[in-house]
C-alpha cells in the first residue's frame, strides 16, 4: 500500500471531522441531503457526460494504482540492470540475456529487450519504442485528467448548490422556518464540493500523475539503454548517458 496516499487521505479527512467536532454544532449540520444530490449526483453526471465509457471503467483501476506502491523497480536499479544486460551482450551475445529477459517482470522493458535478441536495428527499435511510450502516456494522461475535471466539477456544482440555496432562501424570506434549510444547502454545497475535489480528486490526480512520471521516465531510460546496446555503444556511454537521464529528474 503506499502510506502516502493513504495517510494523506486520513489526516485530511480526521482533520476536517476534527474540527466539526470541536465547532460545537455536530456533524448532524452538516449532513444535508439535497446538498449531496447536488454535488455528488451532479459530479458524477457531468464525468459521464464528458467521458467514453471505456475510460469510466479505468477510474477503479486507477484509484488502486494510487493506493498501491509503484511495483517498477527504482531508477537507479533499472540503469545497473541495463548496464548488466549490456556488459553481457557485450561478452556473450545477445542470446545469452534471452532468458533472462523472458523472466522479466516489466512488459515495457522486456519487450524492449525481447526486440534485442531478436536482432533489431537501433533505427527500427527507438521509433517502436517511443510509439508504445506515446500510447502508455496517453492512456494515463486521460484517466488524470479525469480526476482533475472531476475536482472542478465538483466544486462548480458546490456553487450551483449555493446559488439554488440562496434563491430558495431569498424566495421564502417570510418564513422563517424555510430560511435555515435553504441556507444550509447554500452553504454545505460548497462544503462538500471543496471537500471532494480537494480531499479526494486532488490527491488522485496529483499521485497518478507523479506516478506516471516516473514510469514515463522509467520507459525513456529503458528506450536509450536499448537503443544504445542495439548500437553497440561502449558501456561507459550507456551508464553515463542513462545516469544523465536521472540526473533531470526534480527532487
Amino acid at each position: 500500500m503506499d502510506k502516502s496516499t493513504i495517510g494523506g487521505l486520513v489526516a485530511g479527512w480526521s482533520f476536517v471531522c476534527l474540527a466539526i467536532a470541536l465547532g460545537g454544532a455536530g456533524f448532524g449540520a452538516y449532513i444535508d441531503i439535497p446538498s449531496v444530490i447536488i454535488v455528488l449526483g451532479g459530479t458524477l453526471a457531468v464525468t459521464a457526460g464528458q467521458f467514453e465509457i471505456s475510460e469510466l471503467k479505468r477510474i477503479t483501476p486507477a484509484m488502486k494504482i494510487a493506493f498501491n506502491e509503484v511495483k517498477t523497480e527504482p531508477l537507479p536499479e533499472l540503469v545497473e540492470k541495463i548496464t548488466f544486460y549490456a556488459t553481457e551482450v557485450k561478452k556473450h551475445g545477445v542470446m545469452q540475456i534471452e532468458q533472462k529477459v523472458l523472466a522479466e517482470n516489466n512488459p515495457f522493458f522486456k519487450e524492449a529487450f525481447q526486440l534485442i535478441v531478436d536482432g533489431t536495428k537501433p533505427e527500427v527499435l527507438e521509433p517502436l519504442l517511443e510509439l508504445k511510450q506515446e500510447h502508455i502516456d496517453k492512456r494515463h494522461s486521460t484517466i488524470i485528467s479525469m480526476f482533475g475535471n472531476i475536482g472542478g466539477t465538483a466544486g462548480s456544482m458546490g456553487m450551483i448548490g449555493t446559488l439554488v440555496g440562496l434563491v430558495a432562501m431569498l424566495a421564502n424570506l417570510s418564513d422563517p422556518s424555510a430560511v435555515g434549510p435553504a441556507m444550509a444547502v447554500a452553504l454545505i454545497t460548497t462544503l462538500y464540493g471543496a471537500l471532494i475535489g480537494t480531499l479526494f480528486a486532488g490527491i488522485m490526480e496529483n499521485k497518478l500523475s507523479r506516478k506516471h512520471q516516473i514510469e514515463m521516465t522509467a520507459c525513456e531510460v529503458i528506450i536509450s539503454g536499448a537503443s544504445m546496446i542495439a548500437a553497440e555503444e561502449s558501456i561507459g556511454n550507456i551508464k553515463m548517458k542513462l545516469n544523465a537521464i536521472l540526473v533531470e529528474l526534480p527532487e
